[in-house]
């Protein structure tokens, strides 16, 4: 009887941790997918040239673009920027860098 009894206890130990485990899964908040514009990094060594895009916040620096909206060249102090799509992606709620900002803000679309 006391191995039914011992086995018991355990048994509702494991269901107890089980049911930790269910019930803190469901209060964790989800976080969605963010969207940011920012640079990717192109040209040569010492020759820097910069893509601006719009990627998923998670993403390397480098990786995959949803959408390039412009570019920018710091040596020349050039940049060629597609108005329409920024203002589209930060209406859809896209967070710009703080570079990026900066220079949206020079050029006048925020």
């Amino acid at each position: 009887a006391s191995l039914t009894f011992g086995n018991a206890v355990v048994g509702q130990r494991v269901a107890a941790k089980a049911e930790k485990r269910v019930s803190g899964a469901r209060a964790t908040l989800r976080v969605e997918n963010k969207v940011a514009i920012r640079f990717t990094r192109m040209g040569r060594k010492k020759e820097p040239f910069y893509r601006i895009i719009a990627i998923d916040s998670r993403a390397r620096r480098d990786g995959l673009p949803i959408q390039q909206l412009g570019w920018y060249d710091p040596i020349r102090k050039q940049s060629s920027l597609d108005a329409p799509a920024i203002k589209d992606w930060i209406s859809k709620g896209a967070q710009p860098s703080d570079t990026v900002g900066a220079l949206l803000k020079k050029a006048l679309i925020i």
